[in-house]
């Protein structure tokens, strides 16, 4: 009796370990299209950014529109509802496979006759990866550093050593680096609005995965330290 109690209670752990996962992701997916501080302008930034364009996500924002307005002349409300999320859904994936290509930037670097360049990639879960493909001081001579812009979309100010950038979450990142220090090291976190709190999930030679706490800083600089 026992025993099949334990079974049932596993289950029901299980099931609940799942929903809880799936919350998380939808948390998430929402936060990155609006969270407290992002400005008026940040939700579109974000769906442009995602969909490969502002074009790109205003062809396929009218369509939908026009799909859904079709949909509740022709069905009940319910199930008119239901069919104009998938219908919009599924137009905004077609559009970005077809037309989506990933963001190249470049930032000229103050007293430096360098430029930095990167590359950013949105995936079509939401995931975003910054690879950067040119950069100054490249070498074990510099220091690690890198600045980030955390509210609208993810972006970078200036870095040096880094390497790529993974966004999983607009507060969950994981940076990969060409590091100078061999043997151990420490991070740290600074910003002009103040103290940052952050904790480090996991931490290797090449690596770190970093979640911010809030509250969140609009303008961060890591900086990764011999110990």
């Amino acid at each position: 009796m026992g025993t099949r109690n334990n079974l049932q209670l596993d289950k029901l752990n299980g099931v609940a370990s799942v929903i809880s996962k799936i919350f998380a992701r939808l948390k998430d997916s929402c936060s990155r299209l609006y969270r407290p501080g992002m400005s008026a302008q940040g939700p579109i930034q974000v769906i442009s950014d995602w969909a490969g364009g502002r074009n790109i996500a205003l062809g396929a924002t009218i369509i939908s529109l026009l799909i859904s307005i079709l949909a509740f002349k022709l069905f009940a409300i319910l199930f008119a509802l239901i069919f104009s999320i998938i219908a919009s859904t599924l137009i905004f994936v077609i559009a970005k496979t077809i037309f989506y290509k990933p963001k190249e930037i470049s930032i000229e670097l103050d007293g430096e006759n360098t430029v930095l360049s990167y590359v950013k990639d949105v995936h079509i879960n939401g995931e975003s990866e910054i690879v950067i493909h040119s950069q100054p001081g490249y070498g074990k001579e510099k220091n690690t550093f890198v600045m980030l812009q955390l509210f609208d979309t993810i972006s970078i100010l200036n870095c040096r050593n880094i390497t790529s950038i993974t966004d999983t979450s607009y507060r969950d990142i994981t940076i990969k680096y060409f590091h100078p220090v061999e043997g151990n090291y420490s991070i740290s976190a600074f910003s002009n609005d103040g103290d940052v709190a952050f904790e480090v999930i996991e931490q290797s030679a090449d690596q770190c995965r970093i979640e911010f706490l809030k509250p969140l800083r609009k303008n961060v600089r890591l900086n990764f330290i011999p110990s």
